[in-house]
């Protein structure tokens, strides 16, 4: 039985509470509260997941928590109804999506499903390989960094000690980088404060970073790529670049030209690729991956009928006619669109189109240090770091995880990372 909604008022059901499907919702709470609209928002978990900090979750400077805001705290006393299921269907023609078995009726969808690691279908990489997209990733990476000290402490071998202190990251854009460049101090401070009377060689640990490219971090400026990767190799992070991955194994990356680097660690970071639910019927128009929207952000549907006027799509799942990042920044701009779509949809109003204008990008490389780019602005070094934890910590909707991070981050300052093992691999 379908779940019915009132019928006096609009329901906006949201499909995923990344960025995009989050932002939308906050943005029509007045309509929620007035009593103007219905606001159902649908997610995998029962949480809202601050993606962009996972590399800080999996090197132990933040608990798994901080990252995390209950869906129904976020949205607690607005009216907002919360669903935690998968999506099984969408039925654009009797306006219905099935979630966990449950068809639920919409007068308006907003598809926002993200993305999730893509592997190119190289050989091993998903099976051998460990991505960065959920906590529970974040908790294996970490998982996997205090094991491999553990084996290594029992190994009298040297080249299995060298593999197992070795951690490859794969992708040199800013998950990449960020997570390179934390691991490289986790690991360091591990091994000088746990396993110092091990007497292992000063270069026993070893970080790298694989990217097909000629520099790290192509979205920047040649200025700040260059800034980047000196600093990188100044805390010891081995570069191979114009390198592709042709293979993963238990025993590390196979690169182009058959070089072989021993890894008992490797990180995904290389890709993503759009969430595409099933839809029953008419089918939306992909292009690389993506569903197709007009630049108001509806749905292009194959036969190009009326039937997905009622249907947005933004953030990573939607091909947007001018192409745009897949960042959190660009979601979270998308989003005051489709909500002002939505709204304009339901009163027959004309809408509005979009235009990215980005407000500059940052990125951590580890400790004190950073670099980023505030329109024609390019700064890197210790304020830059600290401007760029300011954006990340105002990001987050509740005062109380505010204060818990900054609490945190404080903490990491004064005591060493924490290296209690979170899962059971």
């Amino acid at each position: 039985m379908s779940k019915e909604m009132p019928q006096s008022k609009p329901h906006i059901l949201i499909l995923g509470a990344g960025f995009g499907g989050v932002y939308v919702a906050k943005r029509l709470l007045k309509q929620v509260r007035a009593g103007k609209i219905d606001l159902t928002i649908v997610n995998r978990t029962n949480y809202f997941l601050f993606t962009p900090l996972l590399h800080e979750v999996a090197t132990g400077a933040l608990t798994p928590g901080s990252v995390a805001e209950p869906l129904r705290e976020v949205f607690h006393k607005t009216n907002v109804q919360v669903i935690q299921g998968n999506i099984d269907s969408i039925d654009a023609a009797k306006k219905t999506a099935t979630i966990s078995g449950t068809p639920i009726l919409y007068d308006y969808l907003v598809i926002a499903t993200g993305a999730e690691t893509n592997y190119y279908g190289i050989s091993g990489a998903e099976k051998f390989s460990l991505p960065l997209k959920n906590l529970l990733d974040a908790a294996r990476i970490r998982s996997r960094v205090i094991d491999s000290f553990e084996k290594a402490a029992l190994s009298n071998d040297p080249a299995e000690r060298a593999r197992l202190l070795s951690f490859a990251v794969v992708g040199g854009g800013a998950t990449g980088v960020e997570m390179a460049a934390e691991l490289s101090e986790f690991a360091e401070a591990i091994a000088k404060r746990y396993y110092r009377e091990m007497n292992w060689p000063a270069d026993e640990v070893q970080i790298s970073i694989v990217d097909t490219g000629p520099e790290l971090l192509q979205m920047f400026a040649p200025k700040l790529r260059k800034t980047a990767m000196k600093h990188l190799q100044k805390e010891g992070v081995a570069l191979h670049m114009n390198s592709s991955v042709t293979s993963v194994s238990a025993d590390g990356l196979t690169l182009s030209g058959n070089i072989s680097i021993p890894a008992a660690t490797v990180i995904w970071s290389a890709g993503v690729k759009a969430i595409i639910p099933k839809f029953e019927g008419t089918q939306p128009v992909l292009v690389k991956g993506r569903m197709t929207v007009d630049n108001h952000f509806v749905l292009t549907d194959a036969s190009a009928s009326n039937t997905f006027n009622t249907i947005f799509v933004l953030g990573d799942a939607a091909g947007y006619p001018t192409p745009v990042p897949m960042l959190a920044q660009v979601a979270e701009n998308q989003a005051k669109v489709v909500a002002s779509n939505l709204l304009a949809s339901i009163a027959g109003r004309p809408l509005s189109g979009f235009i990215y204008n980005s407000k500059g990008s940052m990125v951590s490389l580890g400790q004190w240090f950073a670099i980023g780019e505030i329109f024609s602005l390019k700064i890197s070094g210790r304020l830059t770091w600290w401007l760029w934890r300011t954006v990340y910590l105002f990001k987050f909707a509740s005062f109380k995880k505010r204060v818990r991070i900054m609490f945190e981050w404080s903490l990491a300052v004064f005591f060493p990372r924490d290296i209690t093992k979170i899962t059971g691999e």
